[in-house]
């Protein structure tokens, strides 16, 4: 990722953020001036009971949707061996980009590694003294 695209990038979530908060601020003065008038029909017109449970199965709704969330935003663990991510199924990954990449082999122009289609780069698996090593051997020491 070049430095305009990180901060292209960085910019709209900043943008992203401002806009949410300022909606917030929108929504809490509304629902400061709102809930004078309605708060008495709502509590005249329903019973406590009722109420309670109305706000239990928010509770628990607002608990799912977090839950469902954070599991949809997980990022995967990555973990760092010979210049190449592998996630838990030992799968590599670039270590420019992080997506996946599978075309081992023999490039004429940057030897022997991995290439990663959108970096445009060959990426070696070598141990820390430079000796090549065989993805098979690399797969087995993780």
């Amino acid at each position: 990722m070049s430095f305009g695209e990180k901060v292209k990038e960085s910019i709209v979530t900043r943008a992203a953020e401002g806009l949410a908060v300022s909606i917030t601020v929108i929504l809490i003065w509304a629902m400061t001036k709102i809930s004078p008038i309605v708060l008495p029909a709502i509590e005249s017109g329903l019973s406590k009971p009722l109420l309670l449970s109305l706000l239990l199965a928010s509770l628990a709704l607002n608990i799912v949707l977090v839950v469902l969330f954070w599991i949809i935003n997980k990022k995967p663990d990555f973990k760092l061996k010979y210049g190449i991510y592998w996630d838990s199924n030992k799968n590599p990954h670039c270590p420019n980009c992080k997506i996946p990449i599978a075309g081992y082999g023999n490039y004429e122009i940057g030897g022997k590694g991995y290439y990663c289609k959108p970096c445009k780069k060959i990426f070696p698996l070598q141990d820390a003294a430079g000796n090549d090593i065989e993805p098979s051997k690399a797969v087995e020491e993780l």
